[in-house]
C-alpha cells in the first residue's frame, strides 16, 4: 500500500515550469489544501496543534491569479512533517490499493445474463431437474389411465370393472397415505420409495402372460407411486421455482407428462395391434407396457436421488437458514451465491411469515374457495379424457371403417397427438398467456365443439365429422386444464397445502370411477356430451368471475388472490 508520507503532489501553472522543492513560494494556493485563516470541514483548525498535523507557523494573503495561469502550484511537504493529504485530485500519484473485503462468511455475486428465453431456462434448469423425477412417474401414470378408460390391446383374460378401476384406487390410496407424511419425510425418499414401486409393478406386468391378478396388482402398485408423489412434489415445484418459471415447472412435470403418457399408451398399442398378430403366447402390448413402467422407474430412480432438492421455504420453517440459503443457490446456475439468492430467501421468509399468522381454521376457511374451483376444473378434465370420449370415437371409426378397419390407426394416433399438443402448447404459454385466458379459451371452445358432436351424434352420415371434431375436442381440452398444476401449485396457504392437493386430486379420481363404473351406450352418447358442453360452458362462465391470473406472482401475492372468490382480472 503506498505510504502518503513519501507522496508528492504534482506542480501546477505553467505546464514547462519545473517541480518546486524546498519551501511554497507566496502567492500559489493548490485546490485541496486549506487556506490560513479559514477552518475548513475536514480541515484541522490554524494554531491548534492536532496530533497527527504539525502547526503552521507560516500564513500569507494570496495575490489574486494571472491571466494565462490554469491554477496556483502546490506548497511541497516540508522536510520533516508528513503532508497534508486529504484525498489525491485526479491523476495524482499512484493509484490507490484497492480497500480490503467485507469480514463475511459469505460473498455475494451479481450474475448479469440475457434475458432471453433460452438463457432464462438455462439459469433455471435445476428447478425443474428437482422435480423432473416425478414427471417420469406421472407418465407411467398416464400409460395407466388411456389403458384403462379404453387403450389396451386385445385381453386373454376375464375382466371387470374393478380391472379399469383398480389405478385410480390405487392413486387414491397413495395420495390419502401422503397426507400422512406431509413434512415428516423427505421429499427425496417419497420420490425414491415411489420409483421402486412403479418398477415393482412393471416387473410384475412384463414377466407374467394374460394374468389378470397380475395386471390388477400392478395397476394398483402403480396408482400407489403416482398418488404418493402427487401433492409432495407439485407443492415443491411452486416452492423451488421463481416466480417467472412457476407455471412452466409445475405444468410440465403434471398434465404434460400426464398427457405424454397417454399418447404413448395409445401409439405403442394400436401399432402393435395394425402391425402383427398377438397369439395367446406371444410378447403382447401389455408385456410393453411392463418394460416401459419398469425403465421410468429406473430413471425415476437415478434422476429423484441425484438432482432432487429439498423445499426452502420448509428448511425454513424448521429453522435451518443455511440449509435453504445452499439449496437456494444449488436451484439456479450458477451455483453461486448471488443478490438473487437472498432476494428469494427474504420473499420466502416473507411467505412463511404471512402463512405463520394463519391458525389451522383459518387455512381451511381460506383454502376452501380456492379447493371449489380446482375440483370443479379437475373433474372437467376427468370428464375430457374418460371412457365415455373412447366409446365414442370407437363407435365413429366402427360406422365408418367397420369393426376391424384399417383406418382406425391414423386415428387413434390423431386423438393421442391432439391430447398431448394441447398441454404442450399451453405449458409454454404459461409465463405469457398466463393462466386464465387459456383456460377459458379451451372450455369454451369444448362447449362448442361438444353441443355440435352430440347434435350430430346418432346422424351416421356425419360421424366422420364427429371423429374429427373430438380430436380437435382433445386439442383444447389439453389447453384448457394444462393451468390448474400451477393453480394446485401455488393456490392453497402452506399449513394445508400437500393436503388440499391431495383432496383435489382424490376427487379428480373419483370421477374417472364414476365415469369407469357407469355402463355405456350409444344412445346416451349424446346425452354425455350435452351435459358436458353444459358444464363446460358454466366453467367458461365461472372462470371468468372466479379465476384469478396468477402469471409472474410471488406464491404470497397468489394466495391472496385465491383468497378471493371473486376474481375477475385478466
Amino acid at each position: 500500500m503506498r505510504n502518503d508520507k513519501f507522496a508528492q503532489p504534482p506542480g501546477g501553472g505553467f505546464p514547462s515550469a519545473p517541480p518546486q522543492h524546498g519551501y511554497p513560494q507566496p502567492g500559489f494556493n493548490q485546490e485541496g489544501y486549506p487556506q490560513p485563516g479559514f477552518n475548513q470541514q475536514g480541515y484541522p483548525q490554524q494554531g491548534y496543534p492536532q496530533q497527527g498535523y504539525p502547526q503552521q507557523g507560516y500564513s500569507w494573503d494570496p495575490p489574486p491569479p494571472q491571466p494565462g495561469f490554469s491554477g496556483y502550484p502546490p506548497p511541497p511537504p516540508q522536510h520533516g512533517y508528513p503532508p497534508q493529504y486529504y484525498g489525491a485530485p485526479p491523476g495524482y500519484g499512484a493509484p490507490a490499493a484497492p480497500p480490503p473485503p467485507p469480514l463475511s462468511t459469505q460473498q455475494t455475486t451479481t450474475v448479469v445474463v440475457n434475458n432471453g428465453w433460452y438463457s432464462r431456462n438455462q439459469k433455471n434448469k435445476p428447478q425443474s431437474n428437482a422435480v423432473g423425477a416425478a414427471g417420469l412417474i406421472f407418465v407411467s401414470g398416464g400409460m395407466n389411465i388411456a389403458w384403462s378408460i379404453g387403450f389396451h390391446g386385445k385381453l386373454y383374460y376375464k375382466t371387470s370393472d374393478h380391472n379399469f378401476a383398480a389405478w385410480f384406487i390405487g392413486a387414491i390410496i397413495g395420495a390419502v397415505l401422503s397426507c400422512f407424511l406431509t413434512n415428516k419425510v423427505a421429499k427425496k425418499y417419497v420420490l425414491i420409495f415411489s420409483s421402486i414401486l412403479v418398477m415393482i409393478g412393471g416387473i410384475v406386468i412384463a414377466s407374467t402372460r394374460n394374468n389378470g391378478d397380475a395386471t390388477l396388482a400392478a395397476s394398483y402398485l402403480d396408482g400407489i407411486a403416482n398418488g404418493l408423489v402427487f401433492a409432495p412434489f407439485l407443492a415443491l415445484a411452486g416452492e423451488v421455482s421463481v416466480s417467472y418459471m412457476r407455471g412452466l415447472v409445475s405444468a410440465s412435470i403434471e398434465q404434460m407428462c400426464f398427457g405424454l403418457g397417454i399418447f404413448l399408451q395409445i401409439i405403442y398399442t394400436q401399432s402393435w395391434n395394425a402391425s402383427s398378430y398377438q397369439s395367446y403366447n406371444s410378447f403382447s402390448a401389455e408385456n410393453m407396457k411392463g418394460v416401459l413402467s419398469i425403465i421410468y422407474g429406473l430413471f425415476a430412480l437415478i434422476i429423484g436421488s441425484l438432482l432432487c432438492i429439498e423445499s426452502p421455504v420448509i428448511m425454513l420453517a424448521n429453522n435451518d437458514e443455511q440449509a435453504a440459503i445452499d439449496a437456494l443457490r444449488r436451484l439456479q446456475r450458477p451455483y453461486v451465491l448471488t443478490n438473487e439468492t437472498y432476494e428469494q430467501l427474504a420473499e420466502h421468509k416473507k411467505y412463511l411469515a404471512q402463512n405463520k399468522d394463519l391458525s389451522l381454521a383459518q387455512s381451511i376457511r381460506q383454502a376452501l374457495p380456492t379447493f371449489l374451483r380446482l375440483v370443479f376444473l379437475r373433474g372437467l378434465n376427468a370428464m375430457s379424457i374418460s371412457s365415455f370420449i373412447f366409446l365414442s370415437i370407437q363407435y365413429s371409426l366402427k360406422i365408418t371403417y367397420g369393426k376391424y378397419g384399417s383406418g382406425y390407426l391414423g386415428w387413434y394416433i390423431g386423438f393421442g397427438v391432439c391430447r398431448w399438443m394441447g398441454n404442450f402448447v399451453a405449458t409454454f404459454c404459461m409465463e405469457s398467456l398466463g393462466r386464465k385466458k387459456p383456460t377459458l379459451l379451451g372450455l369454451l371452445v369444448c362447449s362448442v365443439l361438444a353441443f355440435v358432436i352430440a347434435a350430430q351424434y346418432n346422424i351416421r352420415t356425419y360421424n366422420t365429422g364427429n371423429t374429427i371434431m373430438l380430436l380437435v375436442f382433445e386439442l383444447f381440452a389439453g389447453i384448457a386444464f394444462t393451468a390448474t398444476s400451477p393453480y394446485l401449485s401455488e393456490g392453497y396457504p402452506l399449513g394445508v397445502k400437500q393436503h388440499f392437493i391431495s383432496f383435489t386430486f382424490i376427487a379428480e379420481m373419483l370421477v374417472f370411477i364414476i365415469l369407469v363404473v357407469i355402463d355405456w351406450g350409444h344412445s346416451q352418447g349424446a346425452t354425455y356430451f350435452y351435459v358436458l358442453g353444459g358444464m363446460y360452458l358454466f366453467g367458461c362462465i365461472f372462470g371468468i368471475i372466479c379465476l384469478p391470473e396468477t402469471r409472474r406472482t410471488t406464491l404470497r401475492e397468489a394466495q391472496d388472490k385465491f383468497s378471493k372468490f371473486i376474481c375477475t382480472g385478466f
